[in-house]
């Protein structure tokens, strides 16, 4: 297990099995120790996969090294012998794990994206959370008259806001916007709720409402800004709060809002986007698999998601299991968001499927931002970039439904 809280539901899986034997082994260097494990057939059971020493999924899949996880999520749930555990995971949180129409991975947590702010300040200026972009680009000017620089990113890493742009496209036009991107259609980055985002994000640079030296800062550099009220807004991933623990000012209000829509016409006006990462894996020669889907199975109990959010600050895929706890007010903004957006959750995978490409399109991103061309071009270079990608036979294509 790559964190500790893969090892939580080990507790009550003794419990319910008082013959079993379950031994939680916690490494950062999963790569390293397990690798030649899967090669001469002895892997452990089950496998949490995070961090900078994670195993390759798709790599494992290929290698036909892993379990097909179609039995476990067809068994009755831990909590509810009425309810299969499909049933208890949020929508569109499977889809990540799935390989040629197969379930091969549950990844556990939940990052959720968004625009982060200091409710304190916001009160002291009493500025309100826009609901609209034209509402954002009021605030924008009323924070550029309150000597506050209204917008930052980390220009050094600028998927973080191309991340913000996919997230307004996808509400403008739907889910196929950027299930259209991930399956390398053409045109998709050249649709016209995809220009439209960009345009709207180019139009805080005409407005000069990019905090100043955004383009030179890294994701740290963005972070500190906002934390010291020099900037009133910031996208970023729900992890923002664990990150910045230490250098949050008391009282600060740290809140997540949603990307804010277009108009009124756009088809998700409640979508957020949302990635589902640390993937919980059975191997295929374990000594004991059913033990191993279980194992997942527990881990699945609303009990152990909601140790999970407690102890971690993290959310999981479970429905409801962070209802009713006791969390701070970023967390809570972050559940809220998900949970209020539904079927609407935005999911895309290209940046993990293909990440030199999401690299590249980053970058282009924070090239346009930066006013070195117009939005029309942005979305032509990008096609560019990803019709080599799937021209390039060498490339592992991907493909989701």
């Amino acid at each position: 297990m790559s964190e500790e809280y893969g090892g939580f539901a080990a507790a009550p899986y003794r419990k319910k099995y008082a013959q079993a034997v379950v031994t939680v082994t916690p490494t950062k260097q999963l790569r390293d120790l397990l690798q030649s494990r899967f090669a001469a057939g002895s892997p452990p059971d089950v496998v949490l996969s995070t961090g900078d020493k994670a195993l390759t999924v798709s790599r494992l899949v290929a290698d036909g090294q892993l379990a097909d996880l179609q039995k476990l999520l067809d068994a009755p749930s831990w909590d509810n012998q009425g309810v299969p555990v499909k049933d208890l995971v949020l929508p569109g949180m499977l889809d990540a794990g799935r390989y040629e129409g197969k379930q091969y991975a549950l990844n556990y947590v939940v990052n959720v994206y968004g625009l982060w702010y200091s409710a304190q300040l916001f009160q002291k200026h009493g500025w309100d959370v826009p609901r609209t972009w034209p509402e954002l680009l009021a605030l924008g000017a009323e924070m550029k008259a309150a000597g506050v620089g209204p917008f930052t990113y980390a220009g050094v890493h600028p998927y973080y806001v191309l991340e913000a742009v996919l997230t307004l496209a996808a509400k403008a036009g739907g889910h196929d916007v950027v299930k259209r991107i991930d399956n390398l259609e053409a045109g998709a980055w050249k649709d016209q709720s995809m220009v439209r985002a960009i345009t709207a994000f180019a139009e805080l640079t005409k407005r000069g409402l990019i905090a100043q030296g955004s383009q030179q800062m890294d994701h740290i550099g963005s972070q500190t800004r906002l934390m010291t009220s020099k900037a009133g807004l910031l996208p970023c991933g729900n992890w923002l709060e664990n990150e910045m623990k230490a250098v949050t000012p008391q009282n600060f209000g740290l809140t997540m809002f949603g990307v804010p829509p277009l108009d009124g016409s756009s088809a998700m006006p409640k979508g957020v986007h949302v990635a589902p990462t640390a993937p919980l894996l059975v191997a295929a020669k374990a000594k004991n698999q059913p033990g191993g889907l279980d194992y997942l199975r527990a881990m699945l109990s609303k009990e152990v998601a909601a140790q999970v959010t407690s102890q971690t600050s993290q959310l999981t895929v479970v429905r409801g299991a962070a209802d009713g706890l006791e969390i701070s007010t970023a967390l809570r903004s972050a559940r809220d968001l998900l949970t209020a957006a539904g079927d609407q959750a935005i999911t895309w995978y290209f940046d993990t499927w293909y990440a030199e490409f999401a690299k590249t399109a980053g970058e282009i991103t924070g090239q346009c931002l930066a006013g070195a061309f117009r939005p029309d071009e942005w979305a032509a270079r990008i096609q560019a970039a990803a019709d080599q990608v799937k021209q390039d036979k060498t490339i592992t294509k991907y493909h989701r439904d």
